[in-house]
Formats: C-alpha cells, sequence, structure tokens
C-alpha cells in the first residue's frame, strides 16, 4: 500500500512519541502479559504466556479472572507441574474453571496437551521450531502445521481427551484460515527482543517474520491511520498492517504493536491523538 512521504513522516514522529511516552510497567497491568510477567524461570513464562495468549479472547477482565483460577491449579512452578502432570489425578481439579463457551474439560484438554508438548518436547519452542521453514517470509504455513500437530497429539494421547469445538478455537488453525490473533500474540511475546515488555526467549526466529496480532483495537487504529483498507479482519489485512508498520521499523515490525493496542483501547486518548494528527497524516 502506497504512502507519501509526508505520511511517512508524520507517522514515524507519531510512532516515535508514542513509544517513548509509554508506560510499560503500568500498561503490562491491563494487558494478558501480566501472568507471564509474574515468573522469573523462562520455562515457566513459555508455558503461562501460551495459556495467557489461548484465553486472550473476550474482555479482560473475564479472561483474566479465568487465568487466575488456571494459574491456582497449576501451582507456583508451572513447568514442573507439567512434567510430572498426572491426568487421572488432576482432571477433578478442573471443575468448574471455564471460560464462556470452552468448558472445564476444555480447559483441562488444553493443560493436559501442554504437558504432553513440554513431555515429548521439553518446550512448545522446540515443537514450534521443528515445523518451521527459515526460508518462508512469515509464520503463516507454521501456524497451521503447529495446529496439526496440536490436534494430532491431543488425538493419540495416552490420556483420552475430546478434541471439542471449544478445544479446537483455543488451538491454532488447521485451515489456515483467520488472522491466527492470539498465536502471533504469544509469538510477539517469545520472539521480540526483552524490552521490558516482550521477553525474547525463542531466538531462533526473526522479529521481522511476526505478524500483528489483529485484534479490535489495533483494526480500529489502524483503520484511522490509513494502515489498512481492506474491510475484513483475516492474514491479508494482518499482512496489510504490518508491512505498514515495516516502513518505520524493518527489522522490527511489531515494535509498536503494544502501544498501539493500548492507545485504542483508550478512546479518550485516541479521539485526541487524530484531532492533533489526523488532518496532518491525511486520515480522517
Amino acid at each position: 500500500m502506497g504512502m507519501s512521504q509526508k505520511k511517512k513522516d508524520r507517522l514515524g514522529s507519531l510512532f516515535a512519541t508514542l513509544h517513548r511516552q509509554s508506560a510499560p510497567t503500568r500498561l503490562i497491568l491491563s494487558d494478558p502479559i501480566q501472568f507471564p510477567h509474574r515468573y522469573s524461570d523462562p520455562k515457566d513464562k513459555e508455558i503461562v504466556g501460551w495459556l495467557s495468549a489461548t484465553l486472550a479472547y473476550g474482555h479482560i477482565r473475564l479472561f483474566s479472572a479465568v487465568l487466575e483460577r488456571l494459574l491456582a491449579v497449576i501451582g507456583p512452578s508451572p513447568y514442573r507441574y507439567l512434567m510430572t502432570f498426572d491426568p487421572k489425578h488432576e482432571h477433578p481439579r478442573f471443575d468448574g474453571v471455564y471460560y464462556r463457551f470452552n468448558t472445564s474439560d476444555d480447559l483441562f484438554a488444553l493443560v493436559y496437551l501442554t504437558s504432553e508438548i513440554i513431555q515429548r518436547y521439553a518446550s512448545l519452542k522446540t515443537l514450534f521450531l521443528s515445523l518451521d521453514e527459515p526460508s518462508e517470509d512469515s509464520l503463516h504455513a507454521t501456524l497451521k502445521r503447529f495446529g496439526q500437530a496440536l490436534i494430532k497429539i491431543a488425538e493419540i494421547s495416552p490420556y483420552p481427551i475430546r478434541c471439542s469445538r471449544g478445544l479446537r478455537y483455543l488451538l491454532p488453525s488447521v485451515s489456515g484460515q483467520g488472522a491466527y490473533k492470539r498465536m502471533n500474540l504469544y509469538l510477539r511475546w517469545m520472539v521480540r527482543l526483552d524490552d521490558g515488555v516482550d521477553f525474547g526467549l525463542w531466538h531462533d526466529i526473526a522479529p521481522s517474520r511476526l505478524t500483528i496480532p489483529l485484534d479490535t483495537h489495533i483494526i480500529r487504529v489502524s483503520r484511522h491511520l490509513g494502515l489498512t483498507r481492506r474491510k475484513t479482519a483475516d492474514w491479508k489485512m494482518a499482512r496489510e498492517v504490518t508491512d505498514a508498520l515495516r516502513v518505520f521499523s524493518p527489522l522490527d515490525p511489531l515494535k509498536y504493536d503494544f502501544v498501539l493496542c493500548h492507545l485504542g483501547i483508550s478512546n479518550k486518548k485516541l479521539s485526541n491523538l487524530f484531532d492533533r494528527f489526523g488532518k496532518e497524516i491525511g486520515v480522517s
């Protein structure tokens, strides 16, 4: 998507200002990334990040309450918990832990599936990298393969779990359709270098291959700023927004994702911003 030099200059100035003036510590407390930030062990961060991003749909207040209950079941050392996970013993402990259309059995299945990954591969990263082709520009095909691998593990797991519609909703799409919002969020946390927000734990993946987590806040901001003209919130829109942001940070296109998302959450700030910058950058 073409962009005039004037617009590039004004947007570049805007992004730099937002990034410089953001208060990550305060914003983290109103973001699902707060949960992995509670842990010091990288192994625990990876696991809790996965569970947190997977459940990050709907209102943050609602899914945060579910995550609190889930993490209370798991205890202070998620990695150790999953390495010694006894599904027959643990299954009843998930009774009453549910979220919207995800039942207690769905959430148990998610945790059990994660334990199978940890016990088989030692980490989520190892499984993901085994499915990746570094020569590919984006991680779209890898996300599809990852979803397929998770379903296969669920289907052959020693302790029988049902691959319900609710469980499948939590996992990456096996069809390759959609924007993969929650998985892209998790990858941002794991891949981007540690900047006080993200963790930089998966060094084998270049941040330039990431795609923006396309939630309602990013969509609204992106349309206002003219970063996308697309109508459908799908992978093509996510890539269009990412490519627009790549102009300002070629090697790290998701550098401004966190602050732009929280800008979108704050309607008042968003309104003030566009009153100030709208005409100058040519957006309505």
